[in-house]
């Protein structure tokens, strides 16, 4: 399940699903029997193309209401992050190339926006997992019992299409509340690796994205030279974060 750069914006807040939105699992609705009206993998063949949700969701039901950003400042997030990404680029000018500045630079805007993320509520993240289609349906459903049993995060998503790298394949988002409590985001990580999602010895591991970054619009080879991802599975696991 290789990993790969995310550019589809997240949804309006909050960022885990409410019951009534399109594709999601309804209030009091068994857990099999969600999984059986809305596999994944015939998405495009029990759906018709104009009523397809581009999401299939599941809300963890054991989290606090108050969780998530339905309280986010968002306009203020924007604003301030958006004079933040400017003031970087002009105190960037004022340098070489070769100035070592400019990691410093860099490092001290990755600082900021995370500072500015935990004052405006912004904090939501998610680890990526890229299943093949005829592989979609069981991992999503692993994912689901995960969530649904409290083991994971926030909620979870599934792409209803997709491809990687020229292959059809899903993107499943396994969503936490908040990207700097690394210790949650380890946890959610280490019960992914316990239920078979992930292994250390991937090739390329996965990665986690912030919504903060997506709502920046930091995306792959962005101006910034910000990683898109702020965790990878690789580096976590073998207790290195960068």
């Amino acid at each position: 399940m290789p990993s790969s750069p995310d550019t589809t914006p997240p949804p309006s807040q909050p960022s885990s699903p409410a019951p009534s939105r399109p594709g999601a699992r309804l209030p009091n609705e068994p857990l099999s029997q969600f999984l059986q009206r809305l596999p994944p993998a015939e998405a495009a063949q029990t759906t018709p193309a104009h009523l397809l949700p581009p999401w299939y969701w599941i809300d963890n039901p054991h989290r606090n209401t108050a969780d998530g950003e339905s309280s986010a400042d968002m306009a203020a997030f924007l604003r301030d992050g958006r004079e933040l990404l400017r003031r970087f680029k002009l105190a960037r000018a004022l340098c070489t190339p070769n100035d070592p500045r400019r990691t410093q630079l860099r490092e001290g805007l990755k600082a900021d926006i995370a500072a500015l993320a935990r004052r405006c509520g912004v904090t939501i993240g998610k680890w990526m997992l890229f299943p093949k289609v005829d592989e979609v349906n069981e991992v999503w459903r692993k994912v689901c019992e995960g969530v649904d049993a409290d083991r994971l995060g926030i909620g979870a998503k599934v792409s209803t299409s997709g491809e990687e790298d020229g292959e059809p394949t899903r993107l499943i988002c396994v969503y936490t509340k908040d990207f700097t409590d690394v210790e949650d985001v380890k946890r959610v990580l280490l019960a992914l690796v316990d239920m078979g999602l992930v292994r250390a010895d991937m090739p390329r591991g996965i990665v986690y994205k912030c919504d903060a970054y997506t709502y920046l619009e930091i995306y792959g080879k962005n101006e910034y030279g910000l990683r898109p991802s702020i965790y990878g599975s690789k580096e976590m696991l073998a207790g290195n974060l960068s």
